[in-house]
């Protein structure tokens, strides 16, 4: 029995430690492209920003391999932390289409939900990813 534990509890630190990461919070820069999973957030360096992916509110993009009568859009809910204020936002793609952008404050935020959706295929809430790019507005 104790072998067995001893097994066992490798696999769940692991199992743990994974999830972790994707609750944790990265740090990015201006500019700089990077991904973050639902519950995952991100400090801007050198800016009094962050950002969180709080959930997908809905993904009905046609699926690739299969021919829509609409392209369909994903939304996705993020919450900004600026300033000591927090804002939630919502993000709406539409179907395949180049990454959107969205203005917040002195910023520009373009952002890619991902995975696609394939036919055939159900996009469970741990896989997808919200790619996100965030630069100042130029004047």
């Amino acid at each position: 029995m104790r072998k067995h534990l001893l097994w066992i509890l490798p696999i769940i630190i692991l199992v743990l430690s994974g999830c972790a990461r994707q609750t944790g919070e990265i740090k990015a820069n201006l500019g700089e492209k990077f991904s973050l999973a639902i519950g995952q957030g991100a400090s801007i360096t050198g800016e009094n920003l962050k950002i969180r992916f709080k959930e997908v509110i809905g993904d009905s993009r046609c699926p690739q391999g299969v021919q829509c009568i609409w392209a369909g859009e994903a939304s996705s809910l993020i919450e900004i932390t600026y300033s000591g204020s927090t804002f939630s936002k919502t993000l709406t793609q539409p179907g395949p289409s180049e990454p959107p952008q969205t203005d917040f404050q002195e910023y520009i935020i373009t952002f890619d939900l991902q995975p696609y959706p394939q036919e055939g295929v159900k996009i469970e809430s741990k896989d997808y990813r919200l790619q996100l790019e965030i630069n100042r507005k130029t004047v």
